[in-house]
């Protein structure tokens, strides 16, 4: 089983605070900035991280336990 917390993160670049990987995209990095290429790289890898999960599918797809109903449960007679 894995298990996967909510985690908030803020990453910014000290030189170029206002870069937005999920705006701006590659094409918004200035100079090949390492910091900036490493924020996309992050964004990048979390979508395709999110995509996986969401193919994998939720666990009332995943087969989730039948429910028993009350007649179900009534041992049959060993008698009849």
């Amino acid at each position: 089983m894995l298990k996967l917390g909510t985690l908030r993160w803020k990453g910014r670049c000290s030189k170029h605070p206002r870069y937005d990987p999920a705006e701006d995209g590659e094409g918004g990095i200035r100079g090949g900035c390492q910091r900036c290429l490493r924020l996309l790289d992050i964004y990048q890898q979390h979508g395709r991280l999110v995509r996986l999960m969401r193919e994998f599918g939720p666990l009332r797809e995943r087969g989730a336990q039948k429910l028993v109903t009350s007649a179900d449960r009534r041992q049959t007679s060993l008698f009849d």
